[in-house]
């Protein structure tokens, strides 16, 4: 049976941006579209500081469960994992995507990395596997995924099987949209 490439994707300014200049943080255009699609192309794993589910202290943080359940990405929840990673690894993420028993097919969306990061990824041979999605505007994250399917020769026919549409991943046909 072949295995999905495994798919690490951040929250904050990754999914989540200040998407005018001068605002505040707002979800990026499509994000839960392009977020089901990815679920069905690629194993995607959730690697954030965000807690997965609510914390047992009420008011401290908002969790990935009830954020993506709050905008009606009930079936993300089913399909995405986790990451569990040691927030003091001295690697940061990066240590956790390269820990022994990671897979060994895999890429990340993330806003800029940590130089140590950046180091440890360069020094293991797999700094392509990482894609920067730019913190700022709207378009960063869907930028890094179609960078992403450039890197894992996905086509238009892949788009298609997983439930996609062309469009949804059209910078231009989107802005038109509007």
């Amino acid at each position: 049976m072949h295995r999905k490439t495994t798919l690490y994707i951040d929250i904050d300014d990754t999914i989540i941006a200040q998407v005018l200049p001068g605002s505040g943080f707002d979800l990026r255009p499509c994000v839960i579209t392009h977020l089901t699609v990815l679920g069905h192309m690629y194993d995607c794993c959730w690697l954030t500081s965000w807690p997965y589910i609510d914390p047992i202290i009420p008011g401290t943080a908002v969790s990935v469960a009830t954020l993506i359940r709050s905008l009606y990405g009930a079936s993300i929840n089913e399909t995405f994992r986790y990451a569990d990673w040691d927030r003091d690894h001295p690697d940061g993420k990066a240590g956790f995507v390269l820990r022994h028993e990671a897979p060994e097919d895999w890429y990340w969306l993330e806003d800029p990395i940590l130089k140590g990061e950046e180091v440890a990824l360069a020094a293991a041979g797999k700094l392509d596997r990482y894609i920067p999605v730019e913190p700022f505007g709207p378009w960063g994250f869907l930028d890094a995924i179609n960078e992403l399917f450039e890197r894992t020769a996905k086509t238009d026919a892949d788009i298609k099987q997983a439930g996609g549409r062309l469009e949804w991943f059209d910078r231009n046909a989107l802005e038109s949209d509007r």
